[in-house]
């Protein structure tokens, strides 16, 4: 059988599982099996897989993903995000839609935290939203800025996407790490931005803050800044310590976990019952994890057996589309994909097959991995799928549908694929700080 045939079967059979409701993983496995039955008449080659699924569970990176998970599930339940989020208000609060910006600066802070987009969005989304909603803000405003600032920890430094796809195409984490940082600061002040010029526009949609507030002084304003101490503290643990090449990322992960409990017992949010919660959530979400590393190790190893990343590299590059229209296809298969997968399927599945392409263009894999991420920025927004708006959904009242949370977020991904296009044009911006 041919292997332009594999690859479109390949395709059509992961979506019908996919329908089916079948989990990712399971899935991915399945299609491997396929593979090796439609091309080799047996499912002997499996046997060879064992050894990359091995190999791939040895890496020393992937440790990080279990410590932050770890992070993330402390944090949620320290305190330390409502400290975050009120100090943010605090500051922005001043102004008509503050609450709405201070939620945004608080994410970009928690996202330097934990690098987990699904804790970060239920974490704050909880603390924010009745805020927003008891002070009368527009319902959109609310669920799309909390959704979309949420999904800021793909970008900002730690981020767990950027750690997966450092293993994958052997590349720096720290570098990733620091290419990073401009965009994903970009990408907040065009949420800012956006936020500010809509509450111009539209006063209702975001009534002033109490004059209390508006009228508090500068000096009363630093001694709230006392509550960013510790949040600050476990920052410049866990980057600190990598960028100052005393840690690696997953050293520095495990930093950042101590540094967490300690912040639990200095604030005196810690008990055996939050640890062991926190313990046996991290052993959820990386096992969930493990089992998608595994099946997408099995299928990428059947399809490579077969030839399939060589004939879809080679076919991308006879289409003689030239960089920029290369580029732009690659874009359009990743947000096509991030309507109905998750980051970590379209990691597996396409990297392989893309980072070869892009290399023959001679361009940089570091700023690809920016790339990859603000496309998973794109993903997190994109209906059906669209993880963000599900995350909103699980922790919002009951009269607010999903449909909802979808229109709320639409100016945001607009915003969001803006920024993408700046970094497609733009190589040398991500760049700039590894300078």
């Amino acid at each position: 059988m041919s292997i332009g045939l594999i690859s479109v079967l390949l395709v059509v059979f992961l979506v019908i599982m996919l329908c089916m409701g079948q989990p990712l993983s399971w899935s991915l496995g399945a299609v491997a099996m396929v593979i090796c039955l439609l091309q080799f008449d047996t499912l002997g080659p499996i046997s060879s897989f064992v050894n990359r699924i091995f190999d791939m569970a040895q890496s020393s990176t992937l440790m990080a993903v279990p410590l932050f998970v770890m992070m993330a599930s402390l944090l949620q339940r320290s305190g330390v995000a409502e400290a975050l989020f009120r100090a943010a208000y605090i500051w922005a609060g001043g102004l008509r839609g503050g609450l709405a910006i201070g939620t945004i600066f608080a994410n970009i802070i928690m996202a330097a935290m934990v690098g987990v987009v699904g804790a970060e969005i239920v974490t704050l989304g909880m603390i924010a939203l009745p805020q927003m909603l008891k002070n009368k803000y527009d319902k959109t405003l609310s669920l799309g800025t909390l959704a979309a600032g949420g999904g800021l920890a793909t970008l900002i430094p730690p981020s767990v996407v950027f750690i997966v796809y450092g293993m994958t195409a052997s590349v720096s984490v720290a570098q990733l790490f620091t290419a990073g940082i401009l965009p994903g600061l970009i990408l907040a002040f065009g949420y800012i931005s956006y936020i500010v010029l809509h509450c111009k526009r539209h006063p209702e949609a975001a009534p002033l803050p109490p004059e209390e507030l508006r009228r508090m002084s500068f000096v009363a304003k630093l001694k709230v800044l006392k509550e960013l101490i510790l949040p600050f503290l476990i920052t410049f643990g866990v980057l600190g310590s990598i960028y100052f090449g005393v840690a690696t990322p997953n050293e520095a992960a495990g930093v950042g976990v101590v540094l967490v409990l300690i912040t639990t017992i200095v604030t005196k949010t810690f008990s055996r019952k939050m640890f062991w919660e926190s313990c046996m959530e991290t052993v959820k979400v990386s096992c969930m994890l493990s089992w998608i590393f595994f099946g997408a190790q099995t299928v990428i190893g059947a399809y490579t057996l077969t030839g399939g990343t060589q004939f879809v590299r080679e076919l991308i590059l006879n289409l003689n589309l030239g960089v920029w229209g290369t580029l732009i296809l690659i874009n359009i298969i990743w947000i096509f994909l991030g309507c109905f997968l998750d980051w970590m399927g379209i990691l597996f599945l396409t990297i392989p097959i893309f980072l070869p392409v892009i290399q023959a263009f001679d361009l940089n894999p570091i700023w690809f991995g920016v790339l990859y991420c603000m496309n998973m920025q794109v993903s997190y927004l994109t209906p059906p799928f669209a993880p963000s708006s599900f995350y909103m959904k699980s922790i919002t009242p009951d009269d607010i549908t999903i449909m909802q949370i979808y229109k709320a977020t639409m100016p945001f991904l607009l915003i969001t694929i803006s920024v993408l296009i700046l970094i497609t044009f733009w190589h040398s911006l991500p760049l700039y700080l590894l300078k």
